[in-house]
Formats: C-alpha cells, structure tokens, sequence
C-alpha cells in the first residue's frame, strides 16, 4: 500500500508541476498558438523534480501513518 500512495503521490506531484507551469505562463503565452512554452528547461525540471519528491514523500507519509493505525487497532 505504501508504495502504492507513493506512486500515485508522485504521479500527482508531476501533473501539478505541469498544471502551475500552465496557469503561472498563461498571461504571457500568445492567443493564436496552444500548448506549453517553458522558458527556462533547468528550472522546469527542478521543479518536476521537487513536487515528485513533495508528492512521493506524502504518499509514503498517509500509507505510514494508515498502516499504524491499523496496527494499532488489532
């Protein structure tokens, strides 16, 4: 289950780094044209992978603290 939430954490983490490149670019991006335009690659990559480990590292964290409270219980 752990590695599981720390997938999807993941996985979640990398949509919204795209996702806030998407909305903090939007007022800047021309009309006429669609899709991203990254203005600094080394910066988007870092912050990939930053919310990646922000993602993954929170996943892991709920699926520790699920597993001990179902510890806990029996």
């Amino acid at each position: 289950m752990k590695k599981a939430l720390t997938t999807v954490g993941g996985g979640i983490g990398l949509l919204f780094s795209i996702l806030d490149s998407v909305v903090s670019y939007s007022d800047t991006a021309p009309i006429d044209e669609y899709g991203i335009s990254i203005i600094s690659w080394q910066f988007f990559i870092k912050k990939i992978l930053v919310y990646i480990l922000i993602g993954g590292g929170l996943g892991w964290l709920i699926g520790f603290i699920v597993d001990k409270l179902k510890r806990n219980k029996n």
